[in-house]
């Protein structure tokens, strides 16, 4: 793919004040971490394949958008990325500050600007990473190959990606805020794609700890795979009939199957896996789950993964 240059400040203008109970969604209160009694790990302890799990301040064009994920999504976090150690220093591969790509950038660039910062690491069949049989080298390698990725800056398609996958609220006033919120970014969305060629290769954040685990090579095909807790969605299918919301994810999903060609065999496969599945623990990256397809409360509930501590947010 060419890298190509956009200018954000052509993006049509948006009129908040035709949102609906739009300043009840924007207020500035401080959100209480639900996981505030983990102990404080220094930077310094970070390793290789750790993933650090937080929850945004930013916003895109005025929208909390972190916010929004996470009122989406029903979890802790907005946001997940992945540590590698260079030069003894602990690197966060997000999107650099030039460009729409992943590479590794500074713990004060990855982790500033949120509001709480969790660290997440491995563990599977009783083995930790690092274990004989989980060497941390491989994920290394495979974040290594997605370097220079396209990423997804502004967590603009990931707002998509959770609004598809997310139940609809059932507070009528809510949802017909984030009704008109989404819309507003499919708009942006079309105005981004219009601009730019994405396709095939855009990483979400969550899609780049999926592809770590799932490529990650070792003695057995896919065994460093993470786990999603199905059963897990499934409870979470909105009984809530709205036509107007389920336009908007509609023409979500239009934009979305503009980067990935592929989406709406996706979706279908997952949903038929929601509704007529029996599976209870799915692995990201199969064929039933593409790693784009996995939020932040699925990485916070896996059983993959064991939450140990919290870390210091850079001023």
């Amino acid at each position: 793919m060419t890298q190509q240059t956009i200018n954000w400040d052509d993006l049509p203008q948006i009129n908040f004040s035709e949102c609906p109970h739009w300043d009840s969604f924007v207020t500035e209160e401080e959100p209480v971490d639900p996981y505030a009694d983990l102990p404080e790990m220094s930077p310094a302890d970070l390793a290789d394949g750790d993933m650090i799990m937080m929850l945004g301040r930013g916003k895109f064009k005025q929208i909390p958008i972190s916010k929004l994920i996470r009122t989406l999504d029903g979890g802790a976090y907005s946001h997940s990325a992945m540590v590698t150690i260079q030069n003894g220093e602990p690197m966060i591969w997000d999107h650099s500050t030039l460009n729409m790509t992943l590479h590794p950038v500074s713990y004060e660039q990855g982790v500033g600007e949120h509001w709480w910062a969790h660290v997440y690491r491995f563990e599977k069949h009783g083995s930790a990473l690092g274990s004989d049989r989980y060497p941390r080298q491989p994920i290394v390698d495979v974040l290594g190959l997605h370097e220079g990725n396209p990423y997804d800056m502004w967590l603009l398609v990931f707002s998509g990606i959770t609004a598809v996958l997310a139940r609809a609220p059932e507070d009528p006033l809510l949802r017909a805020c984030l009704r008109w919120v989404l819309g507003q970014l499919v708009r942006a969305l079309k105005w981004l794609l219009d601009h730019i060629d994405i396709r095939n290769d855009m990483l979400v954040c969550t899609g780049v700890a999926g592809c770590a685990f799932w490529e990650a090579v070792n003695e057995v095909n896919h065994d460093y795979a993470l786990e999603v807790d199905i059963e897990r969605r499934r409870n979470q299918v909105s009984p809530i009939s709205d036509p107007e919301w389920d336009q908007v994810i509609a023409d979500m999903r239009e934009q979305l199957g503009r980067i990935w060609p592929d989406l709406p065999s996706a979706l279908a496969a997952y949903e038929n896996l929601i509704n007529a599945g029996n599976s209870a623990w799915v692995e990201v990256g199969s064929s039933l789950l593409p790693v784009n397809l996995v939020s932040p409360s699925d990485f916070e509930f896996s059983r993959s993964f064991k939450r140990v501590a919290k870390l210091p947010i850079p001023e």
